[in-house]
C-alpha cells in the first residue's frame, strides 16, 4: 500500500516536471515568435520612417560639378558675377556685376541687407591726400533697383593706406534669380598708387540700420559698421584668389571656386572648338556649334575660330557663309591626334575659349586605347592650350560616347576628366567640365546611337551655352531646350518595276534614324499598309507583285521618334 503510493507520487511528480518542462518549451518559443514579431515590427517602422522622411537630397554643388575644392562658400552670396576698376584721371570706377541663380539663395537674405565691400590698398605714406578717398567729389552708385533700397559709403578703411567702399541693398529679397544686376561707382582717387584690391561680399541684420524707412537714404547702414570675417562675410576677389592688381583690370568670381579669373570680353571673344564628327557634322546637319552661334551672337558677339568652315562631307543645312562656322574638329579622329594639331592652331587662331568635345573615338576597341589613355590625351591638349595662352578659358566636355562602348568606359573617363579640369585650372585659365552625359537619350538624342539628331544638337549646344553663361560670366543661358523636330519629307523618290519586283529609292534626309515605306495594291483596291521600316538604306526592293496590277508607294524618315510628312504618291504599274 505505502509502496504503491510512492510509486503513484513518484509517477505523480515525474508527470508534473514533465508537464512544467513541455509548458516551459511553449512560453520560449512563445517568447521568440513575439520577439520575432516585434523586430519585424521595429523594423518595418523604421523602413516606414526612413522612407517617408527622407529629406530631398540638395542639388549637388558646383565645386563638385567642376573639380573645384571649396570652403564651402556662402550659400546666401550671389553664385557668379565680376569686378571691373578702371582709372578716370582723377578717378576709379568701379563696375560690379552680379547674379543670383536660384530664388532659394536670395530667400535666405530676408531680414538682412547685402554689402559689397571694396577695400583697395595703396602705396604709403599715410594722409588723406593719398587715399583713394582724399580728392573732395561726390560719389554715386547706379544700377541697383530702387525697391532694393540701395546705398553707397566711402571711407577709411582698417589702417590708414587703405580705401572702404561699400556699395549695399537694404531689402535684397526684391532682387529676381536668373538677372544680371551691373552697378558702376565713381570713387574719387587720391595721389597714391592703388597696390591691391579685396571684393567681399556681407550679409548683415537690418536691426544695424534702424531708423532707415522705405525710400530714405539708410544713413546707419552707411556709417555703420560690419563683421569683417564670419558666416556672414564672403571673400570674392583678392590676391588670395586670383589677383594680383596693379590698379586697373577685371576679375569674375565665382563662390564655389577657390580663385577668380580674368574677365572674357564683353563683345568679340575668340573661340576656338575642337571635336570629332559630333562636332563637325555631316552634309545638311545644322551642328550643335549653329545652336551655340544663334544664342551667343546676339549677346555678346564672339567670333568663331579655325582652319576649316564645312562638315567632313559637304556644306551645313544653313551656308557657312551665313553663320560662325568656322572650327576644328573632323570625324573619326581621336584626342591622342588632337595633340599633335594644337600648338599650329594656338599660334594661328589665338582663342580666349577653347571648346573641347573629344574622347568618343579613343575608346573605341579598334583605337586600342582605355579611358585612362583619352583622358591621358585630352590633359595634354589643355596642357598645350594653357602653355600657348595662359589666360585661355576652356570648357572639356564629358562625352557619352560611342554605341559599341560600354559605358562605364565613358563613365571612368568622365571621372578622369573632371580631374583634369581640377589639376589645370589656374588663377588665370578656368578649366571646367561639360556634361554631356546625363539627360543624353540615345533614341531621342541620336540617329544612329552615337551622333546627334537635331535634338541632340540642341542638347550639346545647351549645355557648352550655359555653363559659359553661369561659370564664365559669358552670354546668357540658352533657355528652354526645343523638343525634336519634324524631319523633312525624303525627296526625288523614284520606282521601277520589272519582272515582278519593286524597287523604290530616294534621296538622304540628314540624320534619319531609319525609313519607312507605304504601298498599296490599288488595282484591287487596298489601302496602304507599311511595307519597309528599320533601315537607312536609300532603296527598298520587293519581289512577287502580281503582274498588271497598279501600285502606290510613297516614303517617309524617321528621326528622335517623330515621323516626317510623307512623299508626294508615286505609281508604278508591275510587268
Amino acid at each position: 500500500m505505502r509502496a504503491g503510493s510512492v510509486m503513484r507520487r513518484g509517477s505523480e511528480s515525474t508527470g508534473r516536471t514533465e508537464s512544467r518542462r513541455r509548458g516551459r518549451r511553449r512560453r520560449q518559443v512563445t517568447i521568440a515568435i513575439v520577439a520575432v514579431a516585434v523586430l519585424l515590427a521595429g523594423i518595418a517602422v523604421v523602413l516606414v520612417r526612413t522612407l517617408g522622411d527622407e529629406t530631398e537630397r540638395p542639388a549637388e554643388r558646383a565645386s563638385k560639378r567642376y573639380g573645384f575644392t571649396t570652403d564651402d562658400g556662402a550659400a546666401w552670396a550671389p553664385e557668379a558675377g565680376q569686378l571691373t576698376m578702371t582709372k578716370r584721371g582723377r578717378a576709379h570706377q568701379i563696375g560690379i556685376r552680379f547674379r543670383f541663380r536660384t530664388a532659394a539663395a536670395i530667400e535666405r537674405l530676408d531680414g538682412y541687407g547685402l554689402e559689397l565691400r571694396l577695400t583697395v590698398r595703396t602705396v604709403g605714406p599715410c594722409g588723406a591726400a593719398q587715399r583713394w578717398t582724399g580728392a573732395d567729389s561726390s560719389t554715386g552708385v547706379t544700377g541697383l533697383p530702387d525697391d532694393t533700397q540701395p546705398y553707397l559709403a566711402v571711407g577709411e578703411g582698417q589702417t590708414c593706406t587703405e580705401t572702404l567702399v561699400r556699395i549695399g541693398a537694404l531689402h535684397p529679397e526684391h532682387f529676381s534669380p536668373g538677372r544680371d544686376y551691373a552697378l558702376t561707382a565713381l570713387v574719387p582717387a587720391g595721389s597714391a598708387a592703388a597696390s591691391g584690391a579685396t571684393l567681399t561680399i556681407a550679409r548683415r541684420d537690418r536691426v544695424e540700420c534702424a531708423g532707415s524707412g522705405e525710400g530714405v537714404a539708410p544713413a546707419n547702414c552707411v556709417t555703420g559698421t560690419v563683421a569683417s570675417d564670419g558666416e556672414n562675410v564672403e571673400e570674392l576677389v583678392s590676391a588670395d584668389h586670383g589677383w594680383a592688381f596693379g590698379g586697373s583690370g577685371c576679375r569674375r568670381w565665382y563662390t564655389d571656386a577657390t580663385t577668380s579669373f580674368p574677365c572674357l570680353p564683353d563683345e568679340g571673344a575668340r573661340i576656338m572648338t575642337l571635336g570629332d564628327s559630333i562636332t563637325s557634322g555631316a552634309i545638311g546637319d545644322h551642328t550643335w556649334r549653329y545652336w551655340a552661334w544663334q544664342r551667343l551672337d546676339p549677346a555678346s558677339r564672339p567670333t568663331w575660330v579655325g582652319s576649316r568652315t564645312e562638315t567632313w562631307t559637304g556644306d551645313y543645312a544653313v551656308p557657312h557663309t551665313q553663320w560662325g562656322s568656322r572650327h576644328d574638329s573632323q570625324a573619326g579622329v581621336a584626342a591622342s591626334t588632337v595633340v599633335g594639331w594644337v600648338p599650329g592652331l594656338m599660334r594661328s587662331e589665338r582663342p580666349d575659349l577653347v571648346l573641347i568635345d573629344l574622347g568618343t573615338n579613343d575608346t573605341l576597341a579598334i583605337q586600342g586605347s582605355t579611358a585612362a589613355d583619352a583622358a591621358a590625351s585630352l590633359d595634354r591638349i589643355v596642357a598645350e592650350v594653357q602653355e600657348a595662352n595662359p589666360r585661355a578659358q576652356i570648357l572639356l566636355g564629358q562625352p557619352d560616347g560611342h554605341r559599341e562602348v560600354a559605358p562605364n568606359v565613358m563613365a571612368e573617363l568622365a571621372v578622369r576628366l573632371a580631374g583634369v579640369a581640377q589639376a589645370r585650372t589656374t588663377s588665370d585659365s578656368l578649366v571646367s567640365v561639360v556634361d554631356l552625359r546625363s539627360g543624353w537619350k540615345r533614341d531621342l538624342h541620336t540617329w544612329d546611337g552615337t551622333h546627334p539628331t537635331q535634338a541632340g544638337e540642341f542638347f550639346i549646344a545647351s549645355r557648352f551655352v550655359n555653363q559659359l553663361a553661369h561659370t564664365y560670366a559669358y552670354g546668357r543661358v540658352f533657355g528652354p531646350v526645343p523638343g525634336p523636330p519634324v524631319p523633312a519629307t525624303p525627296k526625288d523618290v523614284k520606282a521601277l518595276a520589272q519582272n515582278g519586283a519593286l524597287l523604290v529609292a530616294w534621296q538622304r534626309v540628314p540624320q534619319t534614324a531609319e525609313y519607312r515605306v507605304y504601298l498599296r495594291d490599288s488595282t484591287a483596291g487596298g489601302e496602304f499598309e507599311l511595307a519597309g521600316q528599320g533601315s537607312r538604306d536609300l532603296q527598298w526592293g520587293r519581289q512577287g507583285l502580281i503582274l498588271g496590277h497598279q501600285y502606290d508607294y510613297y516614303v517617309t524618315a524617321v528621326s528622335s521618334g517623330r515621323e516626317s510628312p510623307p512623299s508626294t504618291i508615286g505609281s508604278v504599274r508591275a510587268v
